[in-house]
């Protein structure tokens, strides 16, 4: 605690006095580090950042006791000190190191310190620039490539993976996470080149907040999507909703067999399959019920299968006489019994359910919470899911050559027309990585059997219900939950794509200003999309639910570049991520009472609360960026860059500026606010709108 205090002084104070001591001695104390020892040149950089929300704050933020940020509580408390070093070793071969060492005291554990395959990785770049024979160059070691030329984004910018611990708040190059590859360069003339690329280090994706940490969800980090949310959060994720519903399961069997078989909890005897019998009551049959129903109705049957010990009259016997009616609750002696919802709620309640599992009560047309989206489970199915629990796997790969990622580009210039132009192929890993959902039970897998379908008739009229179970996969038999509970596993993995791009920028001559016409188009085949299937959803088949199917990609920006008033710089973007394999249909199956939705979701927006969100079969987003200097020596430059979602009019823009206070210090400020649709890329984080101030003193 002592180190967090000394490190957030120092950012403060390195703040407000940095400027004074450095112009009192140009030289500064740590003139004794930019020198060559042993033929090694020395050079690096402090840099303090202090930024604070100017929003309304993040939900369940650990770090304030109201659960909610204010405007003004800090978000960035970093403190980070760079190290470069660099050696020429012969006429044609040098070597370059980057260290750095960062702590953060306003972030969580995971992102507080250095941590390794990160942006705060401590050996952030280290390699070797050789040649051999006139015409090839090489880079050997860890670095990063840049293939793109789009403000903003990374279409073909795809050899390293991205940090987005900020969400897109750093710049590019603080962003990606340099890799250990080979980097070769061969001049074909003085207007063309080849460049191959073999990156050893594949098992390395995009570091996503949310999914660092799988046991909390990195609750409490403000740049969290809601996507991950969904998997991994303590209230919304998966990965605590599964062992809840298998908690709710056993209250539910607990309950029933005390009821309709006068076992009381804890013991001996009772049936532990109760639950399996009941394959004509759903989820959403069973809220129906009302209370105050005459005895002998139509929901008779069903009235009295309702487990009235969770919270209900203190006499219990199967006799009607005696479990509706006169007890200590009904004095009037009229028949009475709890409604479906609040047996529901009763039995979510005696689990100790901590996770949006129920709301009071069930609304299928309008989902937010899980008992909501599986409406149309059959308590059969809940028979399958008793005790479950879930784990989280990653099976990435390991440093091999023969695993490596290949990528080659042409390069090309045109000095006539003002054309310069690329031609890239990768054939990789997806920096994005893919979760999978399956079952597994005594280190087996399980596979889900949808095939029983019953006919039912109950006072609606004629229904389905479709029971889910389970059985192994190597065809040894069906599960049974009493030899040990099913797991349901999420499994983290990466798949190879093949990756072809082709990148230009145009010249165009006029009288007015110059203007610069530049493109990428990027075509990504084989990549997997997550795919959501409401109707499986519904009936309990929750591993088929959810799915990654595969799907190819056209991604393409034009951005057009002018200068203006002399050194105004403007820059405008269309983008469009095109989904050439989209899929958004409508499904009724047999056990569904309605129907719903299956289509390929967004995997940055989708949650409970919002229906899990389908993508965009055209995800299209635009840019405007200006840039311009002032005083002498340009010494101050402000930049502000708005991007523009197509859809529901979510935006983030970005206002800053850097002024060179002197030789060794940089002085700098920004503000990052979001808005538009709660829901999109960018209107989810409208509650963490921040500014930041910060210094850049270099030796």
């Amino acid at each position: 605690m002592k180190f967090k205090k000394i490190a957030l002084s120092i950012a403060t104070v390195g703040l407000l006095t940095i400027p004074s001591v450095v112009n009192a001695d140009e030289e500064s104390d740590f003139s004794w580090l930019n020198r060559s020892t042993w033929g090694v040149q020395t050079s690096g950089e402090l840099i303090g950042k202090l930024g604070g929300y100017i929003g309304d704050g993040i939900p369940n933020n650990p770090k304030n006791e109201a659960g909610k940020p204010k405007a003004a509580d800090l978000f960035k408390s970093e403190v980070t000190a760079k190290l470069f070093l660099n050696q020429q070793v012969a006429d044609e071969t040098s070597w370059h190191a980057g260290l750095q060492f960062n702590h953060d005291d306003s972030q969580i554990d995971g992102y507080r310190t250095t941590r390794q395959d990160s942006q705060f990785d401590w050996l952030r770049e280290l390699y070797v620039d050789t040649k051999s024979g006139e015409n090839m160059s090489w880079r050997l070691g860890k670095q990063q490539v840049v293939w793109g030329k789009a403000d903003g984004v990374k279409f073909l910018d795809v050899i390293n993976p991205t940090d987005f611990r900020h969400w897109g708040q750093d710049s590019m190059d603080e962003s990606r996470i340099p890799l250990w590859m080979i980097n070769g360069e061969y001049a074909i003339s003085d207007n063309s080149s080849l460049q191959v690329i073999y990156v050893l280090q594949t098992d390395v994706t995009n570091q996503i907040p949310g999914l660092f940490n799988v046991e909390t969800g990195d609750q409490g980090q403000p740049f969290v999507p809601l996507g991950m949310d969904t998997m991994l959060g303590q209230e919304n994720g998966f990965m605590g909703i599964g062992p809840d519903l298998g908690k709710v399961a056993g209250a539910f069997v607990t309950n029933f067999n005390w009821f309709l078989a006068g076992v009381a909890p804890g013991s001996a005897g009772g049936n532990a399959h109760i639950l399996g019998g009941f394959e004509g009551m759903t989820v959403k049959n069973w809220s129906m019920l009302q209370s105050g129903q005459a005895e002998g109705s139509a929901d008779d049957f069903l009235r009295n299968q309702v487990p009235l010990m969770m919270g209900g009259p203190t006499a219990y016997d199967t006799k009607a006489d005696t479990v509706y009616g006169k007890n200590s609750l009904d004095p009037q002696g009229t028949d009475y019994y709890y409604s479906g919802n609040n047996v529901l709620a009763g039995a979510v309640s005696q689990a100790g359910a901590t996770t949006n599992l129920f709301t009071g009560a069930l609304d299928t047309a309008h989902p937010t919470s899980m008992f909501d989206y599986m409406g149309d489970t059959t308590f059969a199915t809940f028979d399958t899911f008793v005790g479950i629990q879930t784990v989280y796997r990653r099976e990435l790969n390991n440093i091999e050559a023969a695993k490596g990622n290949l990528g080659i580009k042409y390069a090309g210039t045109n000095d006539n027309i003002g054309l310069n132009y690329t031609f890239n192929y990768y054939y990789h890993y997806d920096n994005n990585p893919v979760i999978d959902v399956s079952w597994e039970a005594n280190g087996k897998a399980l596979v889900s059997d949808d095939t029983n379908v019953k006919d039912f008739v109950g006072p609606q009229g004629a229904y389905k219900t479709r029971t889910i179970g389970l059985k192994y996969a190597d065809g040894s038999g069906d599960f049974d939950y009493t030899n040990g509970p099913a797991t349901m596993v999420f499994t983290e993995t990466q798949n190879r794509i093949n990756t072809f791009g082709l990148s230009f920028d145009y010249a165009i001559d006029n009288p007015i200003a110059p203007i610069i016409l530049r493109s990428e188009m990027v075509y990504d085949k084989d990549t997997l999309q997550p795919v959501v299937d409401l109707g499986k959803l519904a009936y309990g088949d929750i591993d088929n639910a959810f799915t990654v199917q595969r799907a190819d990609f056209f991604n393409y920006v034009i951005g057009l570049d002018i200068t203006v008033m002399t050194n105004l710089f403007v820059s405008f973007q269309f983008m469009d991520k095109w989904n050439l394999d989209y899929v958004n249909e409508k499904v009724l199956y047999d056990g569904n009472s309605q129907q719903y939705g299956k289509f390929t979701a967004n995997p940055a927006t989708m949650s409970m609360s919002n229906g899990f969100r389908p993508a965009e079969e055209h995800q299209i987003m635009y840019t405007f960026f200006l840039s311009k200097p002032f005083m002498e020596s340009d010494a101050l430059r402000v930049n502000n860059i708005f991007l523009l979602e197509n859809e529901g009019g979510g935006f983030w823009d970005r206002f800053d500026f850097e002024y060179s206070y002197s030789d060794h210090v940089l002085l700098s400020a920004a503000v990052n606010v979001y808005g538009g649709d709660q829901y999109g890329v960018f209107g989810q984080f409208k509650t963490v709108s921040n500014g930041e101030v910060g210094f850049k003193y270099l030796f």
